[in-house]
């Protein structure tokens, strides 16, 4: 007998959760925002829970306390209001349904007051009504209006309380009134229960929400770093062949595979940058803006011969458009670059094979410039094109290179220049990405000597010292530095390099950021501590691109960042620059 009642219990209450499940998330079948859904159900149970209130008051109410009908006729209607909120949420009338609920409360508490008088005190409703704004409602506006309206209720039921001092319309005994006053306090601290748990489990939601960004940063930075040291490895062996390759005509067959080498490690690379920018923008980090003069024409043409060996592999041709620049411009060239390159890389994707891809680049008139990216190849539906700059979307099919990140960095990096970006997809399948960005023109004096012209063009006879603890990346390093005539002493780590920059003073240290012994920041402040090493130039080797490690570099005193895998372009446009400055220090 006793298995039977526990079953039928059981069986009893599972139906129970099953039709109370149903009817708390009324209305939310078909909507993916999680946000809205904790919203609908959360007012969903409000008003079940004021409804049930309701059931249970009214009786002990009408029939063993006060038996007036203007009572009796309240509570009926504060009842059929509140399941009227299930009926609007069930037709998807969100809004209507929060609305009708708050100013249903904000009635009833000034009805009751009028009616009974300041016997009930339901000054402290108010908190509750206060309280459930910020969980019903989304837009700011809204919450301000349901604020001035619980404000509102407060004074209203003040004035009630004031005038009706003496004379209440309806007369109730010392005892009556606490009776009803405890079984409202009772009503609302179960409305309190309810809105508090759900503060709660989104405190605690939040709490653990930081654990996992904090695991996931840690883990994106490990993963990223342990990708870019064989990248590095990769890249460099690719550029040591390319230049092997111009210097001895016989290795000219093994050219187009070592274009196909260089292209597949710029586009890992991309990725691996894409990767670290959404960590970075998910961390709620503002991008700081590293401005300065470029010539434009220069900067644009090496970022089509940058994208040229991959287009090329798809029998795709790149163009440049220039129309109404000014031959000097004052921007982020870094920001720019990813701009281009990820606009670049997706149009090369989508497009056509034997198709011109055209890089426009056009002065507006109203203190504005313009990039367009424009390919021939399918047409986007506006469907896709409402969602194309999320994180994550992409069109590409399975066999296709990508992480669905490049436009959405775009927008980013774009939104942090103050600048504009949007879509145009046309039915005979030509597709345009267009930036706008104020223009601010330079002029040629504005730009750095190093970017116009080279002063140091010979760096043979440059002793160049380096700290590396992976030995391929080392000796590929040591290789390039070697084949333009520079002096090379490798080291292991911080603490090597110490002992030989003791002994020998470089003219030029490249240090990686993590080693094992002494790490590249440790050596940084130790070299930038003593007076006879503190003028050498170091270039920090970083695959860190987290903006808060770079600070702590800047803060040791770094001269320059070159990020790995290691561009020999990059590389030797930082030695000069840094030996350029070094010898005006010497002059000075």
């Amino acid at each position: 007998m006793n298995t039977i009642t526990t079953t039928v219990f059981a069986k009893v209450a599972t139906y129970c959760r099953e039709r109370y499940f149903k009817i708390t998330h009324t209305g939310t079948q078909g909507i993916d925002d999680s946000e809205l859904v904790k919203r609908i159900v959360l007012v969903n149970r409000l008003s079940l829970a004021i409804a049930a209130i309701m059931l249970v008051i009214a009786p002990i109410v009408c029939i063993f306390l006060i038996w007036k009908v203007s009572i009796l006729m309240a509570f009926i209607i504060e009842f059929a209001i509140n399941c009227s909120v299930l009926l609007l949420n069930h037709h998807k009338k969100h809004l209507a349904a929060s609305l009708t609920l708050y100013y249903n409360q904000c009635v009833a508490i000034i009805f009751f007051g009028f009616l009974l008088g300041g016997v009930l005190q339901l000054q402290f409703t108010i908190v509750f009504l206060i309280s459930i704004i910020y969980l019903i409602l989304k837009e700011y506006h809204l919450r301000k209006i349901c604020f001035i309206a619980a404000i509102t209720t407060l004074v209203v039921l003040q004035l009630c309380y004031y005038f009706q001092a003496h004379q209440p319309l309806v007369t109730i005994t010392y005892d009556t009134g606490f009776v009803i006053q405890s079984l409202v306090i009772g009503g609302v601290l179960i409305l309190m229960i309810i809105i508090s748990k759900t503060y709660v489990r989104s405190n605690d939601t939040n709490q653990e929400l930081e654990k996992t960004n904090h695991f996931k940063k840690m883990f994106v930075y490990q993963v990223t770093h342990e990708m870019r040291t064989p990248l590095n490895a990769i890249y460099g062996v690719a550029q040591l062949l390319k230049r092997e390759i111009k210097l001895d005509a016989n290795l000219k067959p093994i050219e187009s595979l070592t274009n196909q080498l260089l292209a597949a490690s710029n586009t890992t690379r991309n990725i691996i940058n894409n990767v670290l920018d959404m960590a970075e923008i998910e961390t709620g980090k503002l991008e700081s803006s590293m401005e300065g003069a470029f010539p434009v024409r220069p900067f644009f043409e090496k970022m089509i011969d940058v994208n040229k060996i991959v287009a090329r592999s798809r029998s795709i041709q790149l163009k440049l458009f220039m129309d109404q620049m000014p031959e000097i411009l004052i921007g982020d060239t870094l920001k720019l670059n990813q701009i281009v390159t990820n606009l670049l890389a997706n149009a090369i994707k989508f497009a056509d094979k034997n198709t011109i891809i055209l890089l426009k680049v056009t002065g507006l008139e109203e203190g504005l410039w313009r990039i367009q990216v424009i390919n021939q190849g399918a047409t986007i539906s506006p469907q896709r094109i409402n969602v194309i700059f999320d994180p994550f979307i992409t069109l590409k099919p399975k066999s296709m290179e990508g992480t669905g990140l490049g436009l959405y960095i775009v927008k980013n990096k774009v939104s942090s220049m103050q600048g504009t970006i949007a879509i145009e997809s046309l039915g005979e399948g030509l597709t345009t990405f267009t930036v706008t960005l104020p223009l601010r023109a330079g002029k040629r004096e504005d730009v750095p000597a190093e970017e116009m012209e080279d002063d140091i063009k010979d760096l043979s006879n440059i002793h160049v010292m380096i700290a590396e603890d992976d030995e391929m990346n080392a000796l590929l390093l040591s290789s390039f530095l070697r084949h333009i005539g520079c002096k090379v002493t490798y080291t292991a780590n911080g603490l090597e390099l110490l002992q030989k920059v003791e002994k020998e003073i470089p003219d030029v240290i490249i240090l990686d950021s993590y080693m094992p012994v002494m790490n590249g920041e440790e050596t940084l402040q130790y070299l930038r501590n003593v007076p006879e090493f503190r003028s050498i130039p170091v270039i920090v080797a970083t695959g860190d691109a987290f903006k808060d490690s770079r600070e702590a570099f800047i803060t040791a005193g770094a001269s320059a960042f070159i990020e790995k895998p290691i561009d020999h372009k990059a590389l030797l446009k930082a030695l000069r620059i840094q030996l350029h400055h070094n010898n005006e220090e010497l002059q000075e």
